[in-house]
């Protein structure tokens, strides 16, 4: 058994998908070669919104979690949403999301966002951990939301593609068993890749008001060759740092959730990491990258379809825009 860190369990997840959009239709519509999107991007299907929001999305799936563990939200101690986009500058995503929910109108708990892009629920669930070591924090709801669609524009037909829309979330709960719970946690952000992948426009530097809509500006621009080599440059310094000191090794792990970055991302984890296939969950071929709902998911499709055994240890890693890398070594109970 691995050394836990953080004693705490996942006792539900969750997830809400929106409308399903084939890769068919988006390479009709774009006058795009029959099968283009599955052959580079690795996404067959993915799901955008019609009218829905991040609120929205996000409620949905943190009832399901709720439902899951047995609970309500009145159980709730405190409610952390997770994720690079979100409705409104003002206020936080976790008022919008927690406004939605079934209860909302009624609920007193603490409520707060994470924005760490694609990292954001593995910087979500760390907090929570740290939080739920607290006598008075019984119980944690972490929700992660994406709306991609919106930001991504016909120019680039990787992103095009690549992105899809949902939410997913867990429920965690305090633990008096030293055995499960949170082993460790790393992010690292290098800056040589800043603008590898970013939105330039809408925000303080370059004002609604004095910045007219440009797709340069205000569609999502992302450099995926350069985010591979940066992947490839830092990530294995970055792994041996990370299990350093856990008497334990990736090939050991007993499954890996990584965020569903790309085709070409997730086909080298196996080989990285010198585990097996069957052991790296890929979801994207159906769900395409929902930036951080893309680890939740992952998560929750596992639980629900694989099964996750008392004693596994879960490894949850990914690479978000910054650059940053960031893993969590979790063993469930």
């Amino acid at each position: 058994m691995l050394n836990v860190t953080k004693p705490c369990r996942i006792t539900g997840s969750g997830m809400h998908l929106p409308s399903l959009v084939s890769s068919e239709k988006i390479e009709a519509e774009h006058g795009m070669p029959a099968g283009w999107s599955l052959k580079h991007s690795g996404v067959q299907t993915r799901h955008w919104i019609s009218s829905e929001t991040v609120a929205k999305l996000g409620s949905q799936a943190g009832q399901s979690a709720l439902d899951d563990a047995g609970v309500e939200l009145c159980d709730i101690d405190v409610l952390i949403t997770a994720g690079g986009t979100s409705d409104q500058h003002i206020p936080s995503q976790a008022a919008l999301t927690l406004g939605q929910m079934r209860g909302g109108d009624r609920a007193t708990c603490q409520a707060f966002h994470v924005d760490a892009s694609c990292l954001s629920f593995i910087s979500a669930f760390r907090l929570a951990a740290d939080m739920l070591q607290d006598p008075e924090v019984k119980r944690i709801l972490v929700v992660a939301s994406e709306v991609a669609s919106v930001g991504i524009g016909p120019a680039n037909w990787e992103t095009l593609t690549l992105f899809g829309d949902g939410a997913a979330a867990v429920v965690l709960e305090e633990s008096d068993d030293p055995r499960v719970g949170l082993v460790k946690h790393r992010h690292t952000l290098y800056t040589e890749g800043i603008q590898a992948a970013e939105i330039p426009g809408g925000c303080v530097a370059k004002w609604v008001e004095d910045y007219a809509f440009e797709p340069e500006l205000h569609h999502f621009q992302m450099d995926g060759r350069e985010l591979l080599r940066l992947t490839l440059k830092h990530i294995p310094k970055f792994i041996e740092g990370f299990f350093e000191g856990t008497q334990t090794t990736w090939s050991d792990v007993s499954w890996t959730v990584p965020h569903q970055a790309s085709k070409t991302g997730l086909g080298v984890i196996p080989k990285i990491a010198r585990v097996s296939p069957e052991r790296v969950v890929n979801i994207l071929e159906n769900t395409g990258n929902c930036i951080a709902a893309s680890i939740p998911m992952a998560f929750h499709h596992l639980a629900k379809n694989e099964g996750v055994e008392k004693g596994d240890s879960i490894f949850f890693i990914g690479t978000s825009a910054g650059y940053s890398i960031g893993g969590l070594l979790y063993q469930h109970g």
